[in-house]
């Protein structure tokens, strides 16, 4: 990391040492808001992101049943997350898993379940109350609990240094350096009070703001990318811009990861911010979009599942079935008979009946237990 590459940064270089005495350099940066230059192009991209996720927004108040797109849309914002850090586990493989009450999950599930814990206990603490560092703390000892990283203080800020670069790079060659453990407190402090401060600068500018400054911090040993990520729909959600998470913008991220980390440096080292709040923007405008095609399939096909199903006697325990299928597609008829609180005989006759409507079909996986898939349903939740 050469300072002559920080000297206009918003932030500074300072010397630290490590154990053995040798010194190198991290960078501090500056508390927010830095100066942005509200150009025609920032101001129109920032125009297209607010009304797609307004309009994503409304989705949310009109929902029929809180749980047809917010636990499939989380879920796929858990997973692309977790990717974007090397977990390469597929949509596939977690809806399985979930399926598989009692089991013992795989590694790569449990990180995106625990992304998914993460938000989810996020989203409650922030009903009433103001993201802080306790919630912050918190979040992270949910997200590493008991997976890859979890020896490395789950809930606390980083005692020692770290860095990024490649796998066996050291301090003195690393592509970027956050501040020392010492600086730690007090940055996030600074963050902590912007984030709870009202400003004239728009709420999704802030969120970009936000997200390129605690990444740049990067306040605990492991995790600081999942973490900074979840933040975003908190965040988005505790200032209303959304009523529900249903933006999955680590798609985005993930797609053009490459941009993502090389703005995210870019911004660090020369203290211009347009490029990366503009490559944000963008990222919310798309995915918003994106979220809104799929949750308008996914109403028709629930509408139109209802109408299949409405001359049915028991008719409410099969919509049970049917609402849960567009939360997890696969399916085993004792979960069937779980989320429609029936015995094991008849919710197997419920199958049947979804089968013989061309709802749900076997599907060939090995499974220790007959296990069934809404295909239509699978298919526009999936990765594209």
């Amino acid at each position: 990391m050469e300072e002559e590459y920080y000297k206009d940064a918003f932030g500074k270089i300072e010397v630290a040492k490590d154990e053995a005495g040798k010194e190198y350099n991290v960078f501090i940066p500056n508390p927010l808001p830095p100066k942005i230059n509200f150009d025609q192009e920032l101001v129109l991209i920032l125009s297209k992101a607010e009304e797609k996720l307004g309009k994503l927004s409304g989705v949310g108040l009109s929902l029929p049943s809180p749980n047809l797109l917010i636990i499939p849309y989380l879920r796929k914002e858990a997973i692309m997350s977790t990717r974007i850090e090397g977990t390469r586990i597929s949509l596939q493989e977690v809806l399985l898993s979930e399926t598989k009450e009692g089991e013992e999950k795989t590694p790569d599930a449990k990180e995106v379940i625990n992304y998914i814990n993460t938000v989810n206990y996020a989203l409650k603490h922030v009903e009433d109350n103001q993201i802080d560092l306790s919630l912050i703390k918190k979040m992270h000892k949910i997200l590493m609990g008991g997976v890859r990283g979890d020896e490395k203080s789950p809930g606390k800020f980083r005692d020692v240094q770290n860095w990024i670069g490649s796998e066996f790079s050291n301090v003195s060659d690393a592509i970027f350096v956050p501040p020392n453990p010492e600086a730690v407190p007090e940055l996030m402090d600074d963050l902590i009070e912007y984030l709870n401060t009202e400003h004239n600068i728009p709420v999704l500018v802030r969120c970009a703001l936000m997200h390129y400054q605690f990444e740049t911090i990067h306040p605990f040993c492991d995790g600081n990318g999942r973490i900074g990520r979840s933040l975003i729909s908190v965040y988005l959600c505790k200032k209303k811009k959304i009523i529900k998470p249903l933006l999955y913008i680590s798609e985005f991220f993930e797609k053009y990861r490459l941009n993502y980390n090389e703005l995210l440096l870019k911004t660090g080292q020369t203290g211009k911010f347009e490029d990366w709040i503009k490559f944000f923007l963008k990222a919310i405008e798309v995915q918003s979009e994106d979220a809104l095609l799929r949750a308008h399939k996914l109403l028709l096909l629930r509408e139109s599942y209802r109408k299949q199903i409405q001359n049915e006697t028991q008719t409410s325990e099969i919509l049970n079935i049917i609402d849960y299928l567009f939360s997890n597609p696969f399916v085993t008829v004792a979960k069937a008979g779980k989320v429609s609180a029936v015995t094991y005989p008849t919710a197997k006759r419920y199958i049947d009946k979804l089968i013989k409507y061309g709802i749900l079909k076997e599907t060939k996986h090995l499974q220790r237990e007959r296990t069934y898939v809404a295909h239509e349903i699978y298919e526009i939740i999936k990765e594209i």
